[in-house]
């Protein structure tokens, strides 16, 4: 009788692919080191790390009728818009003057998250939520098309879509405040609070929506 194959061994890049926080990395990167004097440094630093994140998909097996050539069929949208707006950004940063880079760096909470809330909103919209590219590496393939994991992922897209969005509006408005208090609560304690609520849905949702199916 002759030996069984060992199974194919797991790509060490999958945890991380399938880990949506990795997803982010880029943006906070951004948020973190951005500043006027910082800003070329934190749009080069954000792209290099999109890049870099959109490769640890390349890593993940893909399966067949997929529909797209060898292990591109598992990059993710929201890994591919990451690295189009930051590159956008970096050209911006380079081209533009030190007084417009001053301007762009006033709005920078505003202006990227409303990215990721446009992202969002336009997966939802193209009938492609973000979430799906994640959850697809977790969920076994006979799931994939089922109206259950179709609600989950348009549920907790839809929340991302609304936390950036709120998120976005709360960084325009810190820069019509004059109170500096006030506009460190508006650009970073109530939306750091938001997204942290919508990681600790993201994580428990799916399970109380098929512990609900199930009853």
């Amino acid at each position: 009788m002759p030996p069984v194959p060992p199974p194919p061994a797991r790509p060490p890049a999958r945890p991380l692919a399938s880990h949506p926080v990795v997803g982010f990395i880029p943006w906070i990167l951004f948020w973190v080191i951005g500043g006027p004097a910082t800003w070329e440094t934190a749009t080069i630093a954000a792209l290099i790390a999109a890049i870099g994140v959109m490769a640890l998909s390349l890593d993940v097996p893909v399966g067949r009728g997929s529909g797209l050539p060898g292990r591109l069929s598992h990059l993710k949208l929201l890994d591919v818009a990451t690295v189009v707006f930051f590159a956008a950004l970096t050209v911006a940063s380079i081209v533009t003057s030190r007084h417009d880079v001053a301007e762009l760096d006033r709005y920078s909470q505003a202006i990227s998250s409303g990215a990721l809330a446009i992202i969002a909103f336009g997966s939802i919209v193209a009938g492609h939520p973000f979430t799906v590219d994640y959850a697809k590496l977790e969920a076994p393939p006979q799931a994939w098309h089922t109206a259950l994991f179709k609600r989950i992922n348009l549920v907790l897209s839809s929340v991302w879509a609304v936390v950036f969005g709120v998120c976005a509006v709360l960084g325009l408005l810190a820069q019509q405040s004059s109170v500096k208090g006030l506009r460190d609560w508006l650009n970073w304690y109530i939306p750091i609070a938001a997204i942290f609520l919508a990681f600790r849905f993201t994580q428990r949702y799916p399970d109380q929506a098929r512990s609900a199916q199930g009853r």
